[in-house]
């Protein structure tokens, strides 16, 4: 008998219907494993899969690997997936910090079943508005308003990071990005030092330049967990994700708790629950996926840069990259930094550079967003824009654009809130026609554009 024993993956279809080698992008095995051990994998609704283990005559304790598609239309939510056996007991389950769709799942060399599965989110996944939602045609003043998917109508965004709070981001990094005007993420690991241990990190050897830098703010700082060592167990997951975050905030005051969590390469993680309690206990969004690494060691950095990004535009994309150490006989160069910096720079009036937690935020909060005609006549339309994101978390402001006919002079309009305080107005230029911008915080309020004499 072969090792590995593959069976159908049950969908929403009759048994029947399905072929045997048709698993729908997962992939189970047993682990590093040459006995007479097998596993049947089969699946019993979305995204819930029973694993069989039959020892045969194997009495060693066993790995499954399991590994789900992390894209297309098959794409698994990972950050949603727990593991529990036959009884509902959740078991511990091992994962590299930056491929959450892999597990690991140590079982005992016995006959039995676990179960792979992924957990609806608390309070389930709220219903957005559509597109056509974010977009409000008034006859009456001829005035066309919409929701901006970037900040100021960019056509895309990019976010540059940097991992491991080397000291060349106080010294290097953020400094060039002022120069240019940039804002970065620095993904920091400030735990202290440990009984024992002789390591003390670079976080805690600068630690009085770090907070320099938060008071300063123009930078954003986010979570790559405390010692960037991994975890084991639950508890210790939680005080290397929880106490990270603990020690941003408190560098942060009166800012928003919600940041990235990057769990960083090279690292392993093992725990029982989701990755999503994780996140939502503590105010992250997953980081970790879709970034184009900049170390020199990579080679051609700069050209595939300029390549991706100008695709990225072209899309209407995030666009994100990150960086180790700066400078000479680091991860970057500095002037392969400035260059890719300058890249960047060619394509400013299209490109919006932020924070990761600015364009999540904003992401998050324009999905979340629609508009609401009010009322209208001829000289005045009133609108309600309304926002399901949680207000003490997202406070990336949203840009509105109002496109107007070109027989209407544009200085006539005015914007207020409910307030009867005037919003500044910014113009511009959208698909040729003449467009006005302004921001409004992501909470509902109601607007009015006036015409006046």
């Amino acid at each position: 008998m072969s090792r590995l024993t593959y069976i159908t993956m049950l969908l929403a279809a009759p048994l029947a219907a399905l072929h045997a080698a048709d698993l729908s992008g997962v992939t189970v095995r047993l682990d590093g494993y040459e006995g007479p051990a097998t596993v049947v994998a089969q699946l019993v609704e979305p995204f819930k899969m029973r694993i069989t283990v039959n020892p045969a005559n194997e009495t060693k304790p066993l790995v499954i690997r399991v590994e789900l598609p992390g894209s297309g239309p098959r794409v698994w939510p990972a950050a949603d997936v727990e593991v529990r056996d036959s009884q509902g007991k959740a078991l511990m389950v091992r994962r590299a910090g930056i491929e959450w769709s892999k597990l690991l799942i140590p079982v005992p060399a016995v006959a039995g079943d676990c179960f792979v599965r992924a957990v609806q989110p608390s309070g389930g996944k709220p219903s957005l508005p559509s597109e056509k939602e974010r977009v409000l045609v008034d006859g009456a003043t001829g005035l066309r308003l919409g929701i901006a998917k970037w900040h100021d109508g960019r056509k895309a965004a990019l976010s540059i990071r940097f991992d491991d709070s080397h000291p060349s981001h106080l010294t290097k990094a953020m400094p060039i990005l002022r120069e240019y005007g940039f804002r970065g993420t620095f993904m920091i690991n400030p735990g202290v030092s440990e009984p024992g241990s002789r390591r003390r990190s670079n976080f805690e050897s600068h630690q009085a330049e770090w907070q320099a830098a938060a008071r300063q703010g123009d930078h954003e700082l986010a979570n790559h967990s405390a010692h960037h060592r991994g975890a084991v167990g639950d508890e210790n997951m939680e005080a290397e994700i929880g106490a990270a975050a603990q020690a941003i905030w408190k560098l942060t005051p009166g800012k928003s708790q919600l940041m990235a969590l990057n769990l960083g390469g090279g690292t392993w993680w093992e725990t029982t629950r989701t990755l999503r309690y994780y996140l939502d206990k503590y105010h992250q969004f997953d980081a970790s996926q879709n970034s184009t690494g900049m170390d020199d060691s990579h080679g051609n950095r700069v050209a595939s840069f300029r390549r991706l990004l100008e695709q990225h535009l072209e899309r209407g994309l995030w666009y994100r990259v990150h960086y180790h150490s700066i400078g000479d006989g680091a991860g970057s160069s500095e002037a392969n930094f400035r260059a890719a910096l300058d890249v960047a720079k060619e394509h400013s009036s299209k490109l919006w550079v932020a924070g990761m937690a600015d364009i999540h935020k904003y992401q998050s909060e324009r999905n979340a967003s629609k508009l609401k005609l009010q009322q209208s006549d001829s000289k005045r339309l009133t609108f309600e824009f309304i926002c399901q994101t949680d207000a003490a978390l997202f406070d990336q402001p949203l840009t509105l654009e109002v496109t107007h006919p070109q027989s209407l002079d544009a200085s006539r309009l005015k914007v207020k809130n409910a307030q009867g305080d005037i919003i500044p107005l910014r113009a511009a230029q959208l698909e040729g026609a003449s467009t006005l911008r302004f921001d409004v915080a992501p909470r509902n309020a109601v607007y009015s554009i006036e015409m006046t004499p």
